[in-house]
């Protein structure tokens, strides 16, 4: 058969032997019973140039061999393949008027002449084959393109969740500002050739393209076997798979090995996935929203493995080396950056998470099915390579893309929604997992996302959990030694807490003395000493990850201002990516996955720097002196260790201290909600009981986009030490006859709080030793003579006292607040100082009950036609006592009493007079009780 295609081509060549008339007519019959036979078999239609071009029949018989037998004739009638003698890029249409690729209502398929592409995807993998089997690779694909473009007509396969998700597709309007069909995904190599960005049916049949006709079929040593599309596109080739499977129209070959895939995949050995989530520092306000990462966990195999060579997943903005500014914030606001999914070590996350932002990861674990975690494994390999998606930091940032790796690898249809649509948060994306319920292996009910109460723990929390424990252990050795034993080594320790990285060095230096005078023969008093201090030198190495990750920054700085202007920018950084990737290189897959400090790191290294500022050269010179004192603990420990402490086993030290830490894990998340503080909602009735008039109902209702308090433990929450509040809302009407009364509103735009202070040996001013808050709100009250005010106020948090976790805490707080009071024709300003008072208690029983206190005192000056001062109070009284859990919702009674009052105080009247300090101006006081349901 192949010779009678040879002879036909002879015939037109210039220069070529005459072919005799009996082999031609031979050729001829033979070429129009072959393209008959294509007609009564399948349905092709081949008339005109395309019948007479034997080369096409046979890559149209070629082409339907690659599909399984009851594929070969598609669904809706006769299909029609034209040839055009005109040249188009790969022989095929583009959808234009000027070459359609169909016509007639999907009856006719357009053909052109042959012409190399310089379309990039398209012809990645080609470079073995010559021009001429390039040629006869995308006539068959052609041939494929049409039939599986039926297909999916009759059967809308592309229509289907399990294929759209892939690729994140979107109909018009499905998301706000989606004008019409579109992928998340940004990046062309994702598709098998440009055609297939256009939308979900053309992303299936150029993909089927791909599958069927892959560049192997033409020359089985085109490509490295993990260079082939069976080995690259696992998720896409399975769904098509599914479906030829599930309508029983055959059964595709499976992937085979793919050594590069399986070598990384180590599937035998994946004992489960969890979900990271890098948890607020509690003093840094751009940490507050969180980070999400993913981790695979295998199970530990014949080779022993360091935890800092296993895999995490990170989920992030690739940014380049861009200046921060406001430049910087309004790309990740606009989408100026992509998002891309990163396999990196643990090691690389322990230094820039841990260590230098000192920031604790808490763990939950995935419940998916062992199909589901293989499937998690190939995608987490096709994203890395191909999973460019848009950055936007409200909607399209670390959860989102979590959600979109995890939806294209759930079974059976299941699926897990946003828990937003104008903005997607890492900890309300944690309470979706966590309240999706899946049938785990023993046919039990449990849900996709449950907590691991063994965290990540930061080297500042970490020191934190430290110096208590070297309170408690002094505390213990008071008991065991007497005091004049004890002295040198509280005189040590008080040295210790010392904000001056030489005094500390200097404590370090005396402290093996101090510990060798206390030590006596009893092994309590040896362990306990030995576990001091253990402590010591954690307290310090907080210290010294601290200044490392402030010199980081400033020799970011001197780099940005000279070497990086206009360099280094996110879109050079992707395309630079996106080239490691087209092949399967080890060196190339190595330099992918560096981290991102140390890359920062290496170009600190070679570049040329300004000279640093004076307070630059001050905070360099003080990480020197405190990598000192790190130096001197970790000495002072040595010595100790192979001296009197030689006994003890450090092993047992560090087991007992970890089994410690997840005890106290265990038992916080035993108290802790789950539910974050995202998408809150509070309906309450009450009583209010004005000055003036008889009292009268009120019915509020209380909506947040964010909403957790000082104090909160949740399980998918920030630190209790913060509080972060973001349109958070309140409507206060009273219930009537006829359309109800709006009596107030407030409108919270964004509050933040923090009481917890830096450690004393990180501590370089007052503001250091202090919390900090400050918000921005709205607020409208009928009673008022001006009832609508806007209001900024900023203040100093001092903490008087404190649980460990903040769950019980009295803070005063001293700022200034500014106001503008308004009404139709009047405006009035007003500024002054701020007092406040805030206390909670933590009481008894599951879910974070507390008693809470809040209370402020402003007197402001009055600006306007009538200046002077004014006087402002509020207290607030409230109960939040957790009932537990009905059904899958949260119930929360959230009782108070509110007590109000602004207005001016009179003059006093004069000597030997009684006193005429009396308030005058508005009061109110009002009991409610609340209920909130989640």
């Amino acid at each position: 058969m192949l010779l009678l295609p040879a002879l036909a081509r002879a015939e037109d060549a210039p220069g070529q032997l005459a072919v005799p008339a009996f082999l031609k007519e031979a050729s001829e019959t033979a070429l129009a019973s072959r393209v008959a036979a294509l007609e009564a078999t399948a349905g092709i239609v081949l008339r005109g140039d395309a019948a007479r071009d034997a080369w096409l029949v046979t890559d149209v018989e070629a082409g339907l061999q690659a599909l399984p037998p009851a594929m070969r004739r598609p669904p809706g009638g006769r299909l029609e393949l034209v040839l055009h003698p005109e040249p188009a890029p790969l022989g095929l249409g583009d959808g234009t008027k000027a070459r359609p690729d169909w016509s007639e209502q999907r009856e006719q398929f357009h053909l052109y002449r042959y012409a190399p592409s310089e379309e990039r995807r398209a012809t990645l993998r080609l470079s073995r084959l010559n021009d001429t089997e390039s040629e006869h690779l995308w006539r068959r694909r052609a041939v494929v393109h049409a039939v599986m473009q039926r297909w999916d007509d009759a059967r809308g396969w592309s229509k289907r969740p399990q294929w759209r998700r892939l690729d994140g597709w979107l109909l018009p309007f499905e998301r706000p500002l989606t004008w019409k069909e579109s992928a998340s995904i940004t990046y062309a190599g994702a598709f098998s050739r440009a055609r297939g960005q256009v939308s979900a049916s053309l992303d299936f049949v150029t993909f089927a393209e791909e599958l069927f006709v892959p560049v192997e079929s033409l020359r089985p040593d085109a490509l490295p076997v993990d260079d082939q599309v069976r080995c690259q596109e696992f998720s896409k080739a399975r769904a098509l798979s599914e479906f030829v499977t599930e309508a029983r129209l055959g059964t595709l070959p499976a992937k085979g090995d793919c050594p590069a895939f399986d070598a990384w995949a180590e599937a035998d050995a994946l004992s489960h996935l969890e979900v990271l989530l890098v948890a607020a520092s509690g003093r840094q306000p751009q940490s507050l929203f969180g980070h999400l990462l993913l981790r695979p966990v295998w199970r530990e195999g014949a080779t022993v493995q360091g935890p800092g060579f296993e895999r995490v997943v990170q989920l992030v903005a690739l940014t380049g080396m861009e200046e921060k500014g406001l430049g910087y914030l309004m790309k990740g606001m606009t989408g100026g950056y992509s998002t891309v999914f990163l396999t990196g070590t643990l090691g690389d996350i322990t230094h820039e998470s841990l260590e230098l932002e000192q920031r604790t990861i808490r763990r939950f674990r995935l419940n998916l099915t062992p199909g589901e975690s293989q499937r998690m494994l190939e995608r987490i390999w096709e994203l890395e390579r191909r999973g460019y998606l848009g950055y936007y930091f409200f909607t399209d940032n670390c959860a989102a893309a979590l959600l979109f790796l995890l939806n294209g690898s759930l079974e059976n249809g299941r699926h897990v929604s946003a828990p937003g649509m104008l903005w997607v948060l890492p900890t309300a994306t944690l309470d979706t997992l966590a309240k999706t319920n899946v049938v785990d292996a023993k046919g039990g009910t449990v849900p996709l996302l449950e907590h691991v109460p063994d965290a990540f723990e930061s080297t500042g929390d970490r020191a934190r959990r430290a110096r208590v424990e070297q309170e408690r252990l002094l505390t213990k050795l008071a008991t065991l030694l007497p005091p004049n034993a004890l002295e040198p080594l509280r005189h040590v320790h008080r040295q210790l807490q010392s904000p001056e990285p030489d005094v500390r060095r200097q404590a370090y230096a005396r402290l093996p003395r101090a510990v060798t005078t206390a030590l006596d023969a009893r092994a309590d008093t040896r362990e306990a000493l030995h576990a001091y201090v253990a402590h010591a030198v954690r307290v310090e190495r907080a210290a010294v990850d601290q200044t490392e990750a402030e010199k980081l920054a400033i020799e970011r700085e001197r780099l940005v201002a000279v070497e990086l202007k206009g360099a280094g920018g996110a879109a050079q950084g992707v395309k630079d990516r996106q080239l490691l990737f087209e092949r399967e290189d080890a060196m190339q897959r190595k330099l992918a996955v560096l981290d991102r400090t140390a890359l920062l790191q290496q170009a600190l290294d070679t570049a040329t720097k300004r000279l640093p500022t004076p307070d630059e050269l001050k905070a360099l010179v003080r990480a020197e002196h405190t990598e000192a004192a790190f130096a001197a603990a970790t000495e002072a420990q040595g010595t100790l260790n192979d001296g009197p402490f030689a006994d003890v086993d450090p092993r047992a030290f560090l087991a007992k201290d970890h089994e410690q830490k997840k005890e106290a894990e265990t038992t916080w998340a035993r108290g802790a909600l789950r539910e974050s503080g995202a998408a809150r909602m509070v309906v309450s009735g009450g009583v209010d009981f004005p000055e003036v008039g008889a009292a009268r109902p009120v019915v509020s209702l209380r909506t947040s986009a964010m909403n957790e308090s000082l104090g909160d433990a949740r399980l998918h929450g920030f630190q209790s030490s913060s509080e972060l509040r973001v349109l958070d809302g309140e409507l206060s009407v009273e219930p009537r006859r006829g359309a109800p009364r709006i009596i107030g509103s407030r409108l919270t735009l964004v509050g933040y709080r923090t009481l917890l202070p830096e450690l004393p040996q990180q501590q370089r001013s007052v503001s250091d030793s202090l919390g900090w808050g400050a918000e921005a709100r709205m607020s409208t009250d009928i009673d008022r003579p001006l009832p609508y005010r806007a209001t900024v106020e900023a203040e100093a948090l001092g903490v008087v006292a404190a649980s460990e976790r903040f769950d019980t805490f009295l803070a005063v707080g001293l700022g200034a607040q500014a106001t503008m009071a308004w009404t139709r024709g009047e405006t009035v300003p007003h500024v002054g100082p701020r007092l406040s008072l805030a206390h909670r208690t933590g009481l008894p029983g599951p879910g974070n009950s507390a008693l809470r206190l809040e209370a402020t005192y402003v007197p402001s000056w009055r600006m306007g036609i009538t200046p002077g001062f004014t006087h402002e109070a509020d207290a607030t009284l409230q109960v939040e006592w957790y009932l537990g859990r009905v059904a899958r919702w949260s119930v929360l009674l959230t009782p108070r009493a509110q007590v109000h009052w602004e207005g001016t105080l009179a003059s006093w009247a004069g000597p030997g007079r009684s006193l005429a300090s009396l308030p005058e101006g508005l009061a109110r006081h009002r009991l409610a009780l609340g209920v909130e349901l989640r």
